[in-house]
């Protein structure tokens, strides 16, 4: 039986709730935000220069690794740290299915080919295990061949789906036995941390983006790489500026990837209360899953040892496209991420998988709904929600 919600009043008047409010955010630091963006009007230094830098520093010092490269946005990231590795031209790079279209967009755009391999069923990252099984699968000439292109995997990379990392201790010691790149996109999982390890710290090199919904969001687009590896974060600097590391002299052909001083200087403060909004998305998290635990859904499940920073909170039904219904018609924002899988996907087709070959990230797409999730989320908000669902299920 579906429990009521003894936390809302039966009949108090229903109330709009978004899924994303930035403007709460926005009236919190805005006092800290402005001054900022008004030194960059004044100094006209609007592109890199001393706001990108302080931020650089007070994000690798946040990750814990020694360098953090700030580029023009996640995309950028997730190409500029494949592409700095200087993989050979046509590697195949694992990947899981179930993510942004950029995370496998960024190993296109390197000149490399995306590998997939389906996800865990608990926590929907990059199975460890199946990466392994795939591996030893393809690997009777010694070298891992991918059956379906004919070319050696060189890579993985890793998803930090919906703010949860991956499991990087298997993954790191597979990607040593196999002599592969271990790329981390930490897009969704700022100020996350696994094994007491920051993400960001994961592999030879992470990806974040600061896209605006993002736990830490810039006003605008941004993104960064982060990285122990002095070549890596050198060869990245050079990429962002045209290949250049002197004014009109160019070393190789590189790309205009640089982060603009305006978003520098806005994710220069939001470093500094990235731990603490993530802290009260645990908390909203915790109590959704406290007040829905007996409702018919899969909750999400954080793995041990992990700091799950909630980027999104998702739950999954097969009745998930009525319920999304259900909840717009009373006003209550909800999300698909993402509702088709990369290898069903016209831009894919072309590395020749189907419908079926990915159980888990198929699952994933057709039942995941992402309910509302921010920071400022108010109880009372977050019982209106729950109280919608509460009802959808009630209903049948």
């Amino acid at each position: 039986m579906v429990p009521d919600n003894t936390a809302v009043k039966k009949g108090t008047k229903k109330m709009a709730v978004p899924f994303l409010d930035l403007k709460a955010q926005y009236l919190q630091i805005k006092n800290e935000v402005k001054p900022e963006i008004e030194d960059v009007l004044e100094t006209c230094y609007y592109v890199l220069g001393p706001k990108v830098k302080n931020f650089e520093e007070k994000f690798a010092e946040l990750c814990g690794v020694k360098h953090c490269v700030a580029l023009s946005s996640g995309t950028a990231a997730v190409h500029g740290m494949i592409w700095a590795t200087e993989l050979p031209a046509g590697s195949g790079i694992i990947t899981p299915p179930n993510t942004f279209t950029a995370t496998a967009e960024g190993i296109v755009l390197a000149g490399h080919v995306p590998v997939f391999v389906d996800a865990d069923p608990v926590t929907w990252n990059l199975s460890a295990e199946k990466t392994e099984e795939f591996l030893k699968s393809c690997s009777s000439t010694g070298k891992p061949i991918d059956p379906k292109t004919g070319v050696e995997i060189k890579g993985i990379v890793a998803v930090d789906l919906y703010g949860q990392a991956a499991n990087y201790q298997a993954l790191e010691e597979i990607a040593r036995r196999y002599g592969l790149y271990l790329y981390e996109d930490a897009a969704q999982s700022h100020d996350g941390s696994r094994f007491g390890r920051k993400t960001g710290s994961f592999g030879d090199v992470a990806s974040f983006s600061f896209y605006p919904g993002k736990n830490m969001g810039a006003y605008g687009e941004g993104g960064a790489i982060t990285t122990d590896n002095d070549e890596i974060a050198a060869r990245m600097r050079t990429l962002r500026d045209h290949g250049s590391q002197e004014k009109y002299f160019y070393n190789f052909i590189g790309h205009n990837y640089r982060m603009s001083a305006f978003q520098g200087a806005v994710l220069g403060v939001k470093t500094k209360h990235i731990h603490t909004w993530n802290s009260n998305r645990i908390k909203v998290a915790e109590r959704y899953r406290s007040l829905m635990s007996e409702l018919p859904v899969e909750l999400p499940v954080t793995a041990e040892n992990t700091r799950h920073v909630f980027h999104l909170f998702a739950l999954h039904t097969p009745k998930r496209d009525k319920l999304r219904e259900f909840l717009a018609a009373r006003q209550i924002g909800a999300g698909l991420h993402y509702p088709e899988p990369l290898h069903t996907q016209k831009a894919y087709r072309y590395l020749g998988y189907s419908s079926g070959d990915f159980p888990v990230c198929e699952k994933n797409a057709k039942q995941n709904i992402t309910l509302p999730m921010f920071p400022e989320l108010t109880e009372k908000q977050q019982d209106e929600v729950v109280s919608a669902v509460e009802e959808f299920f009630r209903k049948g």
